[in-house]
């Protein structure tokens, strides 16, 4: 995910206190592009990605699709 995204998705949680601490200069600091673990552990997400895309993906990746049923 592109750091701007991240900001922009970040300020949209409710909790007001948490994000006067947790600003844009927290998150520059923590902030590593595509950090990801070792041994392909994780899926990239694109951020330009649907959320129906995704709500799709996770599943398929994890192998669970057809187990856990998704209500729309």
């Amino acid at each position: 995910m592109p750091f701007a995204e991240t900001v922009l998705r970040h300020a949209t949680k409710p909790d007001a206190e948490y994000l006067s601490h947790v600003n844009e200069g927290y998150l520059r600091d923590c902030y590593r592009q595509e950090d990801l673990p070792p041994n392909g552990l994780e899926t990239v997400i694109d951020a330009a990605d649907t959320l129906d895309n995704t709500v799709q993906q996770v599943p398929s990746d994890s192998g669970l699709h057809g187990i856990i049923p998704i209500d729309r």
